[in-house]
């Protein structure tokens, strides 16, 4: 969208012409303005989706660890004590 302002063709009278020149050159700003906005709020839309979209992994990761802490605490992480035996077993030299 291009249009061409009235710049330096304003006259120092305040007659008929000028008035719908600067008219015009309102107009055409208020649709820059409004294009402007409109492609403002998409962005911002993206960012308040991205940042919810963030919100949730960390909030499902934080319940993962947690989860892995609890079981960690109960002794029933399967990994963990799989990883603990092995180190015992290698420090004692039963496995290489």
């Amino acid at each position: 969208m291009t249009a061409q302002l009235a710049t330096n063709e304003l006259s120092a009278v305040n007659d008929e012409p000028f008035r719908k020149v600067l008219i015009s050159n309102f107009e055409i700003l208020q649709q820059y303005l409004n294009s402007f906005n409109e492609l403002a709020d998409e962005i911002n839309s993206d960012q308040s989706q991205q940042s919810a979209d963030l919100d949730k992994k960390f909030t499902d990761m934080q319940q993962q660890m947690n989860d892995k802490i609890n079981r960690i605490t109960m002794g029933t992480d399967e990994d963990t004590i799989r990883l603990v035996v092995t180190a015992i077993l290698q420090e004692q030299g039963v496995i290489k």
